[in-house]
């Protein structure tokens, strides 16, 4: 007896009806076909057929039902979600196509259950379009679980998939809708699909796949750009410290956030502690995302091959000019499709000259300028530096005997 024979024809074609696929799918009654339901179970309806065909009837109707679907839509999705760890258990790949046509479910726990039963079995590398819809799914559960469903691949295609999409590190049921990026002054391609697991605004990125090719995608910037194609390596010498500066502004900023939580005394009011707590997990998801982030700057070839950039926005701050916007285009290696990333600075000018100046100081050293070239402010914060240093040195010998 299969897996699924423990469960009614009924409630296994539900798991279809609920996406609203007709049950003479092809490939569903390939599956079947293949491993067929026992003539019990075919034979008669059992209360959970009901409660399933109550959701369909209520929950799915136009318009929905409210009431009547309250009283059921728990018990039915519980129902299909443990149809689907059924289908998952069995490890049999035939069961797949009904699965991926659940993950097509407007309930996200659903599409959470169908990534689980795809990872059960084993994700297929043939089937890259339909786990990237999971792994890019507006729920964050849903690619949190597409995560982890991905791990249970074997193939080139689905690690580099796997390292593309990395672990996702935001949790919640909320949908999540693409950001509008015209609020930030940036241009998007046509026909462009958002990336969910790519993209944050806080981060000040926001990255897509795009259904033209590279060619049209240069064209398209290349109009609105100040500078540029640049090669990457080409960029990044000729911004590099621009960048370094931008990043450790980001860096410093979480920081003080994350020090500004832990001084506060956790509260006594237990109906406080909760967004206590949340506060802190959102401070630890923000620096391990802009952690990610950092990483993925990187752009390894093998991910995005040969990526061009072109800087839409220049702006001197201090005594260096920085790319405030610009858009990295590159071919997605993993996803098969031509990506564009836009960038732009989400730090002030203040945090940025705050990181600046030993930024620079460090640079002449390292190019051993003499002090007198150096801008008066600098030569002033170096001589903080050296009399702060001096009295750190001071006390130690003190503390030491010295």
């Amino acid at each position: 007896m299969t897996a699924c024979s423990y469960m009614t024809r009924g409630a296994m074609i539900t798991l279809l009806l609920v996406c609203g696929n007709a049950p003479d799918n092809p490939a569903w009654a390939t599956s079947l076909a293949a491993h067929p339901i026992s003539q019990e179970a075919t034979s008669k309806e059992t209360p959970k057929d009901e409660v399933v065909k109550t959701y369909l009837a209520t929950c799915r109707a136009k318009p929905v039902k409210q009431t009547e679907c309250n009283t059921v839509q728990k018990e039915a999705i519980d129902i299909l979600k443990e149809d689907l760890r059924t289908l998952g258990s069995s490890a049999n790949p035939t069961y797949l196509p009904a699965i991926f046509t659940v993950s097509k479910s407007d309930e996200p726990d659903l599409r959470i259950a169908a990534a689980d039963a795809v990872g059960m079995i084993g994700p297929p590398e043939s089937a890259v379009e339909q786990l990237f819809s999971l792994v890019n799914d507006p729920v964050p559960d849903v690619r949190k679980a597409a995560s982890q469903m991905l791990q249970h691949g074997k193939g080139e295609t689905l690690d580099l998939l796997a390292r593309r999409t990395g672990s996702s590190l935001q949790a919640g049921r909320t949908l999540e809708t693409p950001p509008d990026a015209k609020k930030y002054g940036m241009p998007v391609v046509p026909d462009s699909t958002y990336l969910f697991f790519a993209s944050d605004v806080t981060q000040g990125r926001l990255t897509y796949v795009t259904k033209k090719d590279m060619k049209d995608n240069l064209a398209f910037f290349k109009q609105k750009a100040k500078k540029g194609p640049l090669e990457l390596g080409a960029f990044k010498e000729l911004y590099g410290n621009a960048l370094d500066d931008e990043q450790n502004a980001r860096e410093q900023a979480q920081q003080e956030a994350m020090a500004n939580i832990l001084s506060q005394e956790p509260p006594t009011d237990p109906s406080k502690m909760d967004a206590y707590l949340k506060q802190m997990e959102q401070a630890q998801t923000a620096m391990a995302t802009q952690a990610t982030f950092m990483t993925e700057e990187l752009y390894p070839p093998d991910v995005f091959a040969s990526p061009k950039v072109y800087v839409l926005e220049e702006r001197k701050i201090g005594q260096r000019n920085y790319p405030t916007k610009y858009v990295v285009l590159y071919e997605d290696q993993a996803l098969k499709r031509p990506g564009v990333r836009l960038c732009w600075m989400t730090s002030s000018e203040q945090a940025i000259k705050s990181v600046q100046t030993p930024s620079m100081m460090e640079e002449a050293v390292e190019k051993q300028v003499p002090q007198e070239n150096l801008d008066p402010v600098i030569k002033e914060k170096s001589k903080q530096e050296r009399k702060k240093f001096q009295q750190e040195q001071s006390d130690l010998e003190k503390q030491l005997g010295f």
